[in-house]
């Protein structure tokens, strides 16, 4: 990995404990000495991200790596025939650390990997991506999409550590950067300050402290930790709708959070300015269909009030009516 004075670990103590307050790094830290423990480590990563880190992360890990394995990038990483060339491929004994080095979906998958092989096994996320450094990579949400709805899959399973090194966000194309911005509007939203006018560097560790502190206070995600989901009921039905393949998260989160804002009677200024979500083609049925299926509940939404998010049941028809809202003709 690029070495910067900025790199960020967040500890979450070992996979198998509860998790545990992060911390922050300074100095030229590397990768290496970033993993906890002495095991053997299996490297997880995408063709692209590891074309650009793959090299540096592999010297870093040094005598320790015992694998490389890759992954398709984007949504098609988080698949059952994934997960299972991936068990299939790791011999790594319980002392043994997955390390995900990538995107959300990379870390998405990975953690399931590891949460699901030997009963559990540690796991480090190391994401190279703005979506996975303010949001995907922090909270211990490991999944994989199925047909009938996203992240429909999947286990809580802590990472021991997540490094989060804003130097790699400079090769990430624009539309990549725009992504993840998605996830800073609606954070942003929820704390109640503007973190997407801040620089990049602080931008990440505002947002990543944000999420770290309210998933450490709801681990499990039994109670204020459901306001993160604000949009992602919209988001998700119009990814699965799409077959998680024309229409990005970051798009649907975009979309997302314009319907719930409308809900919520508040201004929608924020979300045009900074996303410009223009609306998508998807078959209408099959959104509402997988929307219906949410695990959070279809019609209890995450909504925007005075001192942030909170959770409100609302009529079928209102809700479909939002969301029909975010499709094109």
């Amino acid at each position: 990995m690029p070495r910067s004075s900025k790199t960020k670990t967040m500890g979450a103590g070992s996979a198998r404990t509860s998790p545990a307050p992060g911390l922050v790094s300074r100095g030229r830290v590397s990768l290496g000495s970033l993993v906890p423990g002495d095991g053997v480590v299996a490297l997880v990563s995408d063709p692209h991200v590891g074309g650009i880190h793959g090299a540096a992360a592999q010297i870093a890990l040094g005598q320790r790596l015992a694998s490389v394995h890759e992954v398709p990038q984007g949504e098609a990483a988080k698949t059952a025939a994934v997960v299972e060339r991936l068990w299939g491929e790791l011999r790594l004994d319980r002392g043994g650390v997955v390390v995900a080095l990538g995107g959300g979906s990379t870390t998405d998958v990975a953690g399931f990997v590891a949460a699901t092989y030997l009963r559990g096994v540690d796991w480090v996320a190391v994401p190279t991506t703005l979506v996975g450094q303010v949001d995907a990579a922090i909270g211990g949400k490991t999944a994989i999409d199925l047909p009938q709805g996203k992240n429909l899959a999947g286990a809580f399973h802590w990472p021991a550590r997540a490094v989060v090194d804003p130097a790699t966000l400079e090769t990430l194309a624009e539309e990549q950067r725009l992504e993840g911005m998605a996830e800073v509007v609606k954070t942003g939203l929820l704390a109640g300050e503007q973190f997407w006018e801040l620089p990049l560097p602080q931008l990440v560790q505002r947002c990543a402290a944000y999420k770290a502190a309210l998933c450490l206070r709801d681990p499990h995600d039994e109670g204020e930790r459901v306001v993160l989901n604000l949009g992602h009921t919209f988001a998700h039905a119009l990814e699965a709708a799409a077959g998680y393949d024309d229409v990005t998260h970051g798009r649907a989160v975009a979309l997302g959070l314009l319907a719930a804002l409308r809900l919520s009677g508040r201004q929608t200024d924020v979300v045009e300015h900074v996303l410009a979500p223009t609306p998508v083609r998807v078959d209408r049925n099959r959104a509402w269909s997988a929307l219906q299926r949410d695990k959070k509940g279809p019609m209890r939404l995450i909504l925007l009030g005075d001192e942030g998010g909170y959770e409100k049941e609302l009529p079928p028809e209102e809700v479909r009516a939002a969301l029909d809202s975010l499709i094109g003709r």
